[in-house]
């Protein structure tokens, strides 16, 4: 294939092959059919999108075509679900194909029961398991061509990226398929982008998928589509890379349900039993701007600001610190908030059953509990300290109202003796902060460093704002200005 094409004329190296269970009892006249009347099939409604060699009865390893599979060590559902793609890679070291299709036959009471995954070479995954089911044998080539077509997942060129919209193209988008409802991307596809380092030779070094980014089509023609780009990572395709592929992966829910675990990062053994996992359709920056809106509205009306209601779903993770998430056909792509009580801890889009089981790293949450823990504290103890103040002076004034003068000097005298709270206040505040950002840094967790640092600046105003030095300067002015008065009053 001419490697100076455009990826939109490039179709489709296609390899399919088929295996049989012992017990369907196809026998090599019916397999044969079998690959010939799905040739035929394929023909008619694919077109030139796919290149197949015609059948020709040879097993070669190094073409494209339909071919029947001898090398698969369980022909049935569970066999492949067994399957890696490293296997795969080593069966096939040229790997002649950008397709790879794996299909089993095996009974099913009276009829069969065909399952199959794809390979796709660009990205070298493997496609969940598909199964579909016929009881007739006439019927085996049209039901494995319908199990083909679920399977199919197109791959697209990213090729511009503007911000949060991109310009991919289609692999073979330029071969319409005489069936306009196979193998064809429509508006609202969702693709998984992923990079493909090279090297000088043009050989594939590593592949890495980009995590929590979707891109969903918009608009397209023959040649070139207009994505939008929803992730959980700033810029991730933004910038020049030299010797990397940019492509993406087409993919659609497969499961009812996805299994979402919270793990913690690094090694941290933490569990993340009853964490808040939050569902909605709105990304942060549209739940920002609804949280300004009422704050706004709160202000203007003088009334307690109402939380935005912006929630779908709403789940606590139970003890090994999992949830399950239904995948809904009316809204795919949604985003997940993560909560530690009230504090945000992650917020990522993603797409509900695209996977059977998918985890999230969750920076370790303990720092910020004990710091908030230790602030409890702080907080309740600056309670007392400024109820003892206030009694304090509050006694002062009594004092002075009654023109107990010597008490009332020996009252000041005392508070101006007393160490300043406000200092022993701030200097334990500074111990809690200063020891809290070193484990945060530490753990490289910057996440927690910020909150840290908001806890702390919080209750450091609450220290100066209760525990002000000018209080008690307005004390003895005030007392002072009831001296003169007393005064006065006595020469009269």
């Amino acid at each position: 294939m001419d490697l100076d094409l455009h990826i939109s004329l490039k179709p489709y190296r296609t390899r399919i092959e088929i295996a049989c269970d012992p017990e369907t009892r196809l026998d090599d006249f019916e397999r044969q059919r079998l690959q010939r009347q799905l040739h035929q099939i394929i023909d008619r409604s694919v077109g030139e999108k796919w290149l197949l060699n015609e059948p020709d009865g040879l097993q070669a390893e190094t073409s494209t075509g339909i071919f029947e599979n001898r090398w698969l060590p369980l022909c049935t559902s569970t066999g492949l679900l067994r399957l890696q793609p490293e296997q795969i890679l080593e069966r096939y070291p040229a790997q002649p194909f950008e397709k790879l299709f794996l299909i089993v036959i095996e009974p099913a009471g009276i009829g069969y029961r065909i399952s199959g995954r794809e390979f796709d070479y660009y990205s070298q995954r493997l496609s969940p398991l598909a199964e579909k089911v016929t009881y007739e044998t006439r019927f085996l080539a049209e039901t494995v061509f319908h199990l083909l077509s679920d399977l199919f997942s197109s791959i697209v060129s990213i090729e511009t990226v503007d911000g949060e919209q991109v310009t991919v193209s289609e692999q073979a988008g330029q071969f319409p398929t005489p069936d306009p409802d196979v193998a064809t991307v429509e508006i609202n596809s969702f693709f998984l982008p992923f990079f493909r380092y090279l090297n000088r030779d043009r050989e594939v070094k590593n592949i890495q998928m980009i995590p929590w980014t979707y891109l969903e089509i918009e608009k397209m023609d023959r040649k070139h589509a207009t994505c939008s780009v929803t992730s959980g990572l700033r810029g991730i395709l933004s910038g020049s890379r030299r010797r990397v592929e940019t492509l993406a992966l087409h993919v659609q829910p497969r499961y009812q349900a996805t299994e979402l675990s919270l793990v913690p990062r690094g090694t941290s053994t933490q569990t993340y039993a009853g964490m808040k996992v939050q569902l909605s359709p709105l990304n942060p920056q549209e739940v920002r701007q609804l949280q300004i809106a009422a704050k706004k509205e709160s202000e203007e009306t003088k009334k307690p600001p109402k939380e935005p209601d912006y929630l779908t779903g709403e789940f606590l993770t139970n003890r090994s610190g999992t949830i399950e998430i239904d995948a809904d056909p009316q809204q795919p792509l949604i985003w997940l908030y993560i909560r530690s009580g009230k504090a945000l801890v992650a917020n990522v889009p993603y797409l509900p059953g695209i996977d059977s089981r998918i985890s999230i790293q969750i920076p370790d949450d303990r720092i910020r509990l004990g710091v908030e823990g230790e602030l409890a504290v702080l907080n309740g103890e600056l309670i007392e300290s400024v109820a003892e103040l206030s009694m304090k002076m509050s006694r002062i004034r009594k004092w002075a109202k009654s023109n107990e003068w010597d008490k009332v000097d020996a009252g000041i005298r005392g508070l101006e003796s007393e160490l300043s709270p406000r200092r022993i206040f701030l200097d334990k505040l500074n111990v809690i902060r200063v020891s809290a950002v070193e484990a945060a840094q530490a753990q490289n967790n910057r996440a927690a460093q910020a909150r840290i640092a908001s806890l702390c600046r919080e209750t450091g105003n609450r220290i100066d704002r209760f525990l002000s030095p000018t209080g008690i300067i307005d004390l003895k002015a005030e007392i002072q200005d009831l001296k003169q008065l007393s005064g006065k009053n006595s020469k009269r």
